[in-house]
């Protein structure tokens, strides 16, 4: 494995969600603007947020293998040597509220990893539909951090593991709760960003339970490492800066580099940085911000940087767009 990251990322543009699917080697296929309750093969990950300024994107994930792929619970997953990705999706109407969908998919999760060789998240994803849907603590977000909290306090008291997190709000009607994640054999690196309180120290006005999730989480197999950057938004300390497109994503990128640079602080070697191997995500509240915000990235990200541009909500109604993504560290 010398040489060779663990996780390899592709966007994949017109291939055949079925010719994917024959590859020996993957781990996961992502589409865009269907429901998480289409998924079909395990390896299948279908997302509520559809695609902006193009169509017919899948992202591709493949590892080491041989994959061997199933379900546990509501969880399906698919795992290789290495890595194991799980993907959760519980239909809302079948549920009191978002906090009792969220306490059961971690409890979930919690349990496929304890089951699994691969017992350590290394990062999660969290799509929720209306996410900011609801006055004060009704609101949708943080009913999910509630449930979270719970779910891992029971697992884990009161050191629960942190890794690299992304909460996006999808559409409205859409009636899953989607959670999914990458696991490996050993604990991932988490890193936080000196600009940044530390989520799980956020003041009780965001939500009656903190977010449980690290900025980023440096992932290593043999030699190789990886850098899993968390949903990074226009915040410093714990307040959003900005009520712009430009300066929001300008201040999201400003934030990333902060935290390559602790990750590099930290292990030493060379800071990696975007357009060092990896791939990007942007996601974008209110469509018409599209051009604004890809020709700013254009000034200030590698153009080689391989990138999507995805409608969702931010888990604050005032933060406009997020990033994250993955970058591979020398």
């Amino acid at each position: 494995m010398s040489g060779a990251t663990a996780l390899q990322v592709e966007y994949q543009r017109g291939a055949s969600l079925d010719s994917t699917l024959e590859q020996d080697d993957l781990l996961a296929v992502f589409s865009f603007g269907q429901s998480p309750l289409t998924s079909g093969d395990p390896r299948h990950v279908p997302v509520a947020l559809g695609l902006l300024g193009e169509a017919g994107v899948n992202e591709v994930w493949t590892a080491r293998g041989p994959i061997e792929s199933g379900q546990l619970n509501h969880v399906r997953f698919a795992r290789g040597i290495d890595l194991s990705m799980g993907h959760i999706s519980l239909d809302l109407r079948q549920f009191n509220d978002v906090e009792t969908a969220s306490r059961v998919a971690y409890e979930e999760l919690q349990e496929f990893l304890g089951r699994s060789p691969h017992h350590w998240p290394l990062k999660i994803w969290n799509f929720i539909p209306g996410i900011n849907i609801g006055e004060g603590d009704e609101e949708r977000y943080r009913q999910f951090c509630v449930g979270r909290a719970k779910a891992l306090a029971e697992g884990y008291g009161d050191q629960p593991p942190m890794p690299a997190a992304t909460a996006i709000g999808g559409p409205a009607d859409e009636p899953a709760l989607q959670v999914y994640f990458l696991a490996g054999g050993l604990p991932g690196l988490n890193v936080e960003n000196p600009r940044q309180l530390n989520a799980w120290q956020y003041p009780r006005r965001y939500s009656p339970r903190s977010p449980l999730f690290s900025r980023g989480t440096i992932m290593q197999v043999d030699e190789a490492r990886q850098f899993l950057i968390s949903g990074t938004a226009s915040v410093v300390g714990h307040e959003t800066h900005h009520d712009n497109p430009t300066d929001q994503v300008t201040e999201s990128i400003r934030n990333v580099n902060s935290l390559l640079a602790e990750g590099q602080r930290l292990l030493g070697g060379k800071q990696p940085r975007l357009g060092d191997g990896g791939v990007m995500r942007i996601y974008v509240r209110n469509p018409d911000d599209l051009g604004e915000i890809s020709t700013t990235l254009e000034q200030i990200v590698p153009g080689d940087l391989p990138r999507i541009y995805l409608n969702g909500d931010v888990c604050r109604s005032d933060l406009l767009t997020e990033v994250d993504g993955i970058v591979t560290c020398q």
